[in-house]
C-alpha cells in the first residue's frame, strides 16, 4: 500500500497515533529505526536547521519542497508535511499540493495565516477570511484528484488566537465542507479547549504538542479519549538535539577534551550502522568485482 493510502487507512481506523517531527534525513531515519508509523516534516524545524531563523515565513516554498524530498526518499513510511499557507493564493496551493505529491509526501497542513506565516505558538498572527481560506482547501482537494493521489489535507486554523475558540471551531467546521480530510485548531490554550473542540468538531482532529508551548501537553490515552486522531510532536527531536549539541560543545569549549562525554554520543560503529554504511560497502565490493569480468565478456563477445 502506497503511504498515502496508509495514512488514510489509519486516520479512519480506531485509536490514536504519535506522530514525531522530523528536520532533516537524519532525523527522519531515527524515527523509522524506531518504529514510528508516520513521520511530521516541520517548517519550524527545516527554518532552525537548514538557514537557523525562526519560524516567520524567511523559508521558501522550494527550500520545503528539497527538504520534503529528502524526507521522503530515507523512509517508506508516511509523511505528513508542512505546507505553511501554500505559499500564495489558491493558485499556488494547487502548485504546492502536487508538487508535495511528487515529492512523496502522504499527506499536508494548510493552515489559514496571512503571509508572511509565523509559528502558531508565536504571537502577532493574523489569519485571512474563511472565504479565501476555503477557496484553497478546495484548491488543494482539486489538485490532488487530479494526480488521484490518495493524498491526506489538514486544515489548519490559527484563529483561536484572534478570534477565540467559537470563531475556530466555525472555520474548522467550514474546512471540513471545503473537503478537509483532518482538523486542527493552532494553539488552544487549556484543557477545557481541548475538551469543546473534540466535542463539537465530528471529523478527524490533530493535537499540536509542543513542549514549552502554549497548549497543555496531556497524556496520550487522554487525547484519545477526548477524540484526537494524530498527536503531533512536532519539536521534540530538534530541541533535544539543540539541547545536547549546545551542552557537548560547551563541554569541549570548556574542558578541550570530549573523553567522557560518550554517553552524550553516539559512537562510531552505531552511527555507521544507523546509515546502513554495510549495505554500501557490500554494493562497492560487488560491482568492483564484476565490473571488470562484465566488461571483458561483453567486449569478448
Amino acid at each position: 500500500m502506497k503511504p498515502a493510502a496508509t495514512l488514510r487507512k489509519m486516520i479512519n481506523q480506531r485509536g490514536s497515533f504519535i506522530v514525531p517531527g522530523v528536520y532533516d534525513a537524519l532525523s527522519a531515519k531515527i524515527a523509522d529505526h524506531l518504529g514510528f508509523r508516520v513521520l511530521f516534516h516541520t517548517g519550524y524545524g527545516t527554518a532552525a536547521s537548514l538557514l537557523a531563523l525562526p519560524d516567520i515565513g524567511m523559508i521558501s516554498f522550494k527550500e520545503m519542497l528539497d527538504r520534503v524530498d529528502s524526507i521522503c526518499k530515507t523512509t517508506n513510511k508516511p509523511v505528513i508535511a508542512d505546507a505553511d499557507t501554500g505559499y500564495g493564493n489558491a493558485l499556488n496551493v494547487m502548485r504546492t499540493v502536487k508538487e508535495y505529491i511528487r515529492a512523496g509526501a502522504a499527506g499536508l497542513i494548510l493552515e489559514d495565516q496571512v503571509w508572511p506565516k509565523r509559528c502558531g505558538h508565536m504571537k502577532g498572527k493574523s489569519v485571512i477570511p474563511l472565504e479565501e481560506m476555503f477557496g484553497k482547501i478546495a484548491a488543494a482537494v482539486e489538485a490532488r484528484d487530479e494526480l488521484g493521489s490518495a493524498l491526506v489535507i489538514v486544515g489548519r486554523t490559527d484563529s483561536f488566537a484572534t478570534g477565540g475558540l467559537d470563531e475556530a471551531i466555525e472555520r474548522v467546521r467550514t474546512f471540513k465542507k471545503a473537503g478537509a480530510d483532518v482538523l486542527f485548531v493552532e494553539a488552544p490554550l487549556e484543557n477545557s479547549d481541548l475538551a469543546e473542540i473534540a466535542k463539537k468538531v465530528r471529523m478527524p482532529l490533530l493535537l499540536n504538542q509542543i513542549e514549552g508551548g502554549r497548549t497543555p501537553i496531556i497524556p496520550v490515552r487522554e487525547a484519545e479519549k477526548l477524540g484526537f486522531k494524530i498527536l503531533l510532536f512536532p519539536l521534540t527531536a530538534l530541541f533535544a538535539a539543540a539541547r545536547n549539541v549546545y551542552d557537548v560543545l560547551e563541554y569541549l569549549k570548556r574542558e578541550s577534551r570530549t573523553d567522557g562525554l560518550e554517553n552524550k554520543m553516539i559512537g562510531f560503529e552505531a552511527f555507521n550502522e544507523l546509515l546502513d554504511s554495510e549495505k554500501y560497502f557490500e554494493l562497492e565490493k560487488r560491482y568492483e568485482l564484476t565490473g571488470p569480468r562484465t566488461f571483458q565478456d561483453s567486449t569478448s563477445s
